[in-house]
């Protein structure tokens, strides 16, 4: 004859069960948590990304007062661009936009270029660009104020800024 548990009665859990059903509870929480925030991250994504400095432009003529170089990307376009500035704090920008398959950004991309104070302070100065040939253009500011400064690019979906000090 077996000794089957009769229905309704409860048989003791092994030794070792509570222990294990923490550790699952506790893994399986984890996962749940890092699913969340893999699904929030779409909710909380800017539209706007940074470039980075790739690094420093000496000064020479046409570029008295130095530069950088930066790159980046912004949605499907690869950012790579030269911000330069005069003996007369005038910025002077070069960039190419550069595509997916290589391919350079066509003439008709919507773009905007914009320089604004950091701080807030002052209205932004819009920047009129021309086309060099496909995917790169340039385009010269005014004379700019001491301080921080950023620089927009407005493309389609996305903005991209670098930020750059003017001495005095």
């Amino acid at each position: 004859m077996t000794n089957a548990p009769r229905p309704g009665s409860r048989t003791a859990a092994p030794p070792g069960a509570p222990g294990a059903r923490w550790l699952v509870g506790l893994v399986g929480g984890a996962f749940l948590l890092l699913i969340a925030a893999f699904v929030s991250m779409v909710f909380l994504a800017q539209d706007e990304v940074r470039l980075n400095a790739v690094g420093p432009i000496a000064a020479a003529p046409g570029a008295e007062r130095g530069g950088v170089v930066f790159h980046g990307a912004a949605n499907i376009w690869e950012v790579r661009g030269r911000l330069t500035q005069d003996s007369a704090r005038q910025a002077l920008l070069a960039i190419d936009l550069v595509g997916p398959t290589s391919q350079p950004a066509p003439a008709g991309l919507p773009l905007r270029l914009e320089l604004e104070r950091v701080d807030g302070t002052g209205a932004a100065v819009a920047l009129e660009h021309r086309l060099v040939r496909p995917g790169s253009l340039v385009a010269t500011s005014a004379a700019l104020e001491p301080g921080q400064w950023r620089l927009r690019i407005a493309l389609p979906e996305i903005e991209a800024v670098q930020e750059f000090s003017v001495e005095p």
